[in-house]
């Protein structure tokens, strides 16, 4: 991999891109003066000079292919032509935009240094970390630059995407000090020549800005970034050390995805406020080296080839902005394909673009697509075996059959197939939190408070190891029944550490027990086992 020629003189690009910028404004088109602060704009697809007709088919054959997308927001010259969601999704829901988060940590960067709080692209990333000794410090670790963490070009032996089942990712979330095990990496090759997607050096200009600027890096995007654009419902994850995890765990509303691309369409500016520099735009979502999923990688942005860029976050996160058309494409979803959204906006969206002026009114095709759209958002129930045995609908699981019982699950959470004996339901949240209800026959001899600790552990050594019960304890439902939940953690496949939750009770001779597990966002998990309810 290489880098691009005109990076030979990155401060000479920057200041021509600067003057070339302010000397375009007084030639903006009228759609820049569109800046959806309160909310965004909606128009008709053929009013800004798009074919609703496409854009139909678009929806009909995401339906009839079954991807999983949450959400298709598309906006044109400001204004809001396509806001469908996918039922269970639904409009004013916050979703996880993944690695798209890298993306808005490059723009805090280039806000950091436009404030003073950072120099320049080139500092050594030694001068961040003073206080810190490095594991493998040779010559070449000591060469790294900011840019080269931007860029992904770090050099460092990361080896924690999925090409690498996110091994590095996790080694990195379990140790004392993820700064510390990213600066403590072994050099695989030269900084700045090659592109290794890394999520720990995202993870390290999150540190930087923290430190650089003395604020917690979400206080100082809310300041910078987020308010002037009125994003006022952000989540971010912090890691143990109180660092907002730089390469993703944010939760954003899609309209508010839409915001940041419709602000890098317009070079950073929002209204009367440059927000972001727009030299800091220019230069950052250039192709700076080659790349691997996609063409060529920025500063955190990805680059294609047909003239537009991208946030790309994992299972479907994408923020598209296409300067040629004036459009913003926003994608959520949690589909593990990598071009899905991107056949669609090559095939569906791009293509639907047909005039920079308003086209004729299409009143039938415009009835369509509010009807499509009606239709995929429409909330429905969820069934498996049967709707005696188990139905899901808003946020409620009821089984009417015996042991009948019901509990609560979060609004959002998506169908899953049940997989083993005795499982009635199983259902995963938009955090990706899993969680199944059982009815089995009473162990032979079995007290309740045993069934945590000596059955469904012993389940358990058929997909992992370290298995350890954190606490096993008597609880009363809200319907006054007695049961026992039991905190169990484990080890799956050698590489996750898992905490399963699950709350077992006798009734009408069978055993009910309600599971939720993840690997992170433990604190979600108690609402839903314990909201079980003998019926």
């Amino acid at each position: 991999m290489r880098r691009l020629q005109y990076k030979k003189s990155i401060a000479l690009y920057i200041f021509s891109s600067f003057i070339i910028s302010v000397f375009l404004y007084s030639f903006a088109a009228a759609s820049t003066n569109v800046f959806p602060t309160q909310g965004w704009q909606i128009s008709t697809p053929e009013e800004q000079g798009m074919r609703s007709q496409m854009l139909v088919e678009m929806l009909e054959h995401i339906k009839k292919n079954s991807f999983k997308i949450d959400s298709i927001l598309i906006v044109r010259n400001g204004h809001l032509v396509l806001d469908a969601y996918f039922f269970p999704f639904s409009k004013g829901q916050k979703h996880n935009i993944y690695s798209c988060t890298k993306s808005i940590m490059s723009a805090l960067i280039g806000i950091a240094i436009n404030k003073g709080y950072i120099q320049n692209v080139d500092q050594p990333i030694t001068d961040f970390f003073p206080e810190k000794a490095f594991a493998n410090a040779d010559d070449l670790k000591k060469s790294i630059t900011l840019e080269d963490l931007l860029m992904m070009a770090s050099g460092l032996k990361c080896r924690d995407s999925y090409l690498y089942r996110w091994r590095g990712f996790f080694e990195m979330r379990y140790s004392n000090d993820w700064a510390q095990y990213v600066l403590d990496l072994p050099m695989a090759q030269p900084p700045g020549e090659k592109f290794e997607y890394c999520n720990g050096v995202s993870y390290l200009l999150s540190v930087i800005t923290q430190n650089s600027t003395k604020m917690k890096t979400l206080d100082f995007a809310k300041k910078h970034l987020f308010e002037p654009l009125g994003i006022l419902d952000v989540e971010w994850e912090r890691s143990p050390q109180g660092i907002n995890a730089g390469y993703g765990e944010m939760w954003l509303k899609p309209h508010d995805m839409a915001k940041i691309g419709w602000l890098y369409l317009n070079k950073g500016r929002w209204g009367n406020k440059q927000v972001v520099p727009s030299a800091w735009v220019e230069v950052s979502t250039k192709g700076h080296i080659d790349a691997t999923l996609y063409d060529n990688y920025g500063y955190q942005w990805w680059v294609d080839s047909a003239g537009y860029y991208m946030a790309v976050g994992h299972r479907g996160q994408r923020i598209f902005v296409v300067p040629e058309k004036d459009l913003v494409a926003v994608f959520t979803g949690s589909d593990g394909s990598s071009q899905i959204s991107m056949n669609l906006l090559d095939f569906y969206i791009i293509p639907a673009v047909s005039s920079s002026d308003a086209l004729p009114s299409n009143t039938e095709e415009q009835a369509r697509l509010d009807a499509v759209a009606n239709r995929i958002a429409k909330a429905k129930a969820y069934t498996w075996a049967s709707e005696n045995e188990g139905l899901a609908k808003d946020g409620v699981f009821k089984r009417t059959t015996s042991p009948a019982f019901k509990f609560e699950y979060p609004f959002g959470s998506r169908k899953e197939a049940i997989l083993y004996p005795g499982q009635v339901m199983r259902m995963r949240t938009p955090g990706h939190i899993l969680f199944s209800a059982y009815v089995i026959d009473i162990p032979d001899g079995l007290k309740i408070e045993d069934f945590g600790p000596k059955v469904y552990t012993r389940n358990l050594e058929n997909y992992g190891s370290n298995i350890k019960v954190i606490s096993n304890k008597e609880i009363v439902l809200k319907c006054g029944t007695k049961a026992y939940r039991t905190d169990i953690t484990w080890w799956w496949n050698n590489t996750i550490w898992m905490t399963d939750f699950v709350v077992s009770v006798y009734k009408d001779g069978k055993c009910i027990y309600l599971l939720a597990e993840t690997w992170k966002y433990h604190d979600k998990l108690e609402s839903i086992v314990q909201s079980l309810t003998l019926k």
